[in-house]
Order: structure tokens, then C-alpha cells, then sequence
């Protein structure tokens, strides 16, 4: 259960990572379907951390810097390759 746990933090935080983004670089399309993303990775999150516990923070940990970082690197890619971003 524990790569679910970190593919579903991930989520939420690559989610999370990019609607910042995307709000601070005025995208408004992206602003507006990036919620359902989170939402995603916010109810998986929570349902397999009820089961796994305490034990499942290295998970999160892993799951959220991967999420995190990825979404800065890609976001800034993307809105290049658009040519919406310098």
C-alpha cells in the first residue's frame, strides 16, 4: 500500500504546486480544471493514510518533494513551449 500512498500524495501536491502557478501566472483555464486534479489526490491521500497510519509519513514525505518539484520543472516547460512564459 505504500506506493499508492505516494503516487496519491503526488498527486495532491504536484496538483497543489501547479494551481499556485498557474493563479500567480493569471491561467485562468488551468486555475480552473487543476481543482479536480487535487481533489483526486486529496481523497485518495486521505483514504490510505486512515489505513496505513503514522507509518505512512516517509511516504507522503517522498510522494509531496517529488510532486512538488516536478510541478515547478513542468509548469515553467510547458508554459515556455506555449509561449506563454519567458
Amino acid at each position: 500500500m505504500t506506493y499508492e500512498l505516494t503516487i496519491a500524495t503526488f498527486v495532491l501536491v504536484y496538483g497543489r504546486a501547479i494551481q499556485q502557478l498557474n493563479v500567480v501566472g493569471g491561467h485562468y483555464i488551468s486555475a480552473a480544471i487543476t481543482p479536480f486534479f487535487i481533489a483526486c489526490g486529496e481523497v485518495a491521500t486521505v483514504i490510505f493514510v486512515v489505513s496505513e497510519g503514522w507509518a505512512s509519513i516517509p511516504w507522503i514525505g517522498l510522494g509531496g518533494s517529488i510532486g512538488a518539484t516536478l510541478a515547478m520543472y513542468s509548469h515553467n516547460k510547458f508554459f515556455k513551449t506555449i509561449g506563454l512564459k519567458k
